[in-house]
């Protein structure tokens, strides 16, 4: 039985706790914000094993001026961000070839293809049966253009096993009658599943490890002490916590901790919106994505989010809630059934960081100084669908099991 410390209590963390709580272990997890305070609980609650596309693609160096010129795009660049975001947009433009989204597509498959049983047998170890669903997914197209131009996407998606459905305009309307008559092109993908109230998955796996003899501190890590080429204590801003084994899963704060064991990631934060209404007018059956406002709507329990866009402009910047809003105009046009007032006590927003890497691949495996230290983070869009199986990943290496998955892709030597 070790002693070990896991930083970081989003689905990532959480989920490595339990599972390496289930092979006898004492568990410590660390977070100042405490179970989903980031990204974990505001995220779009896919759990979607064709989530195989790489964000970077070639040619993108030419979308940049857009980037900068429209702050309420799609993806957008804050200028006084851009000094310190460009060394991480070189190396995601870069990491935007043909063989390598190829390379990156198979390894996302292989850590997302098991996600929807990957939560179910962790829901039922923690009592959230009821927040995990497999309906499917659908994305969602006015013009043939659009249609035409996500082609690419569905190509990666069939080439590794995924089944995707193209749909005309009649059969959108069967499946999916919320929707705005203006859509004339989908995909559906029956394999997919959602999770109705992300924080409550995880606080639902927080209450299991706490009652299962685990520990949970709001406490910040601050450093990593080493002797001898092992991590021995965690310090963070109240104590100092003895360790045998430390995990590294603290999401878009990873970084500074992992250059302390000797790595250095290329860590961004992928700043992301929501938009929830509480008992919406249209609630769709399932959870869709719109392919020209490159945004999610997810059935919540009892509300509909509204989730997506990209902004670069770092971890303290304040919010602009104009993209919260933007979403809301998009979902309003996708579903003629919502009003063009809601109540405000209706709505609610939310701002969350994304870890991500240049290469859309989050960092799994031992860190490269200290033995008994292992990186689990910069899942990017795919954190909530990749936590289970990343915990479980996590315990292997720690009990010295062969993973699961071929790890070289996600090495955090790799950059």
């Amino acid at each position: 039985m070790a002693e070990i410390i896991v930083i970081g209590a989003g689905i990532v963390g959480l989920s490595a706790a339990l599972a390496l709580q289930r092979d006898g272990h004492r568990i410590t997890v660390l977070d100042p914000a405490g179970p989903a305070g980031g990204a974990s609980s505001g995220n779009a609650g896919w759990l979607s094993g064709a989530s195989v596309v790489p964000m970077s693609y070639p040619g993108m160096l030419k979308s940049v001026p857009g980037w900068l010129m429209d702050p309420l795009g799609p993806l957008s660049v804050r200028w006084a961000y851009l000094p310190k975001a460009t060394p991480w947009l070189w190396r995601f433009i870069k990491a935007g070839t043909r063989p390598q989204i190829e390379r990156q597509a198979t390894a996302l498959r292989q850590l997302l293809g098991t996600s929807v049983e990957a939560h179910r047998e962790l829901a039922r170890r923690v009592g959230a049966q009821h927040l995990i669903q497999q309906q499917g997914s659908l994305w969602v197209y006015r013009t043939q253009a659009a249609f035409q131009a996500d082609a690419g996407g569905a190509a990666l998606r069939r080439a590794r096993g995924v089944v995707v459905e193209d749909l005309d305009a009649d059969a959108i309307r069967q499946l999916e009658p919320s929707l705005s008559r203006e859509i004339k092109f989908a995909r559906f993908v029956a394999e997919n599943g959602h999770c109705t109230d992300p924080a409550a998955l995880c606080h639902l796996i927080a209450e299991a490890i706490v009652r299962e003899g685990g520990q949970i501190l709001p406490e910040r890590a601050v450093a990593l002490d080493q002797r001898d080429g092992k991590v021995v204590s965690v310090r963070t801003d109240r104590a100092n916590h003895p360790s045998d084994w430390v995990v590294l899963a603290a999401g878009a704060w990873s970084a500074p901790l992992a250059v302390q064991l000797g790595d250095r990631i290329p860590l961004e934060t992928e700043r992301g919106y929501h938009l929830e209404i509480t008992d919406a007018q249209a609630m769709p059956r399932v959870p869709i994505m719109s392919g020209e406002g490159k945004f999610a709507a997810t059935p919540m329990a009892g509300r509909l989010r509204l989730a997506g866009t990209v902004e670069f402009a770092g971890l303290a910047a304040a919010p602009d809630w104009r993209r919260a809003e933007l979403l809301l105009r998009h979902a309003q046009a996708l579903f003629p059934a919502l009003p063009a007032t809601i109540a405000e006590a209706r709505l609610s927003r939310w701002l969350g960081h994304r870890p991500s890497t240049p290469d859309s691949l989050p960092v799994i495996g031992r860190s490269r100084q200290a033995a008994n230290a292992i990186h689990a983070f910069g899942h990017g869009h795919v954190g909530l669908a990749g936590g289970p199986h990343s915990g479980r990943i996590v315990a292997d290496l720690v009990a010295g099991r062969p993973p699961s998955i071929d790890l070289t892709p996600f090495s955090p030597g790799r950059f």
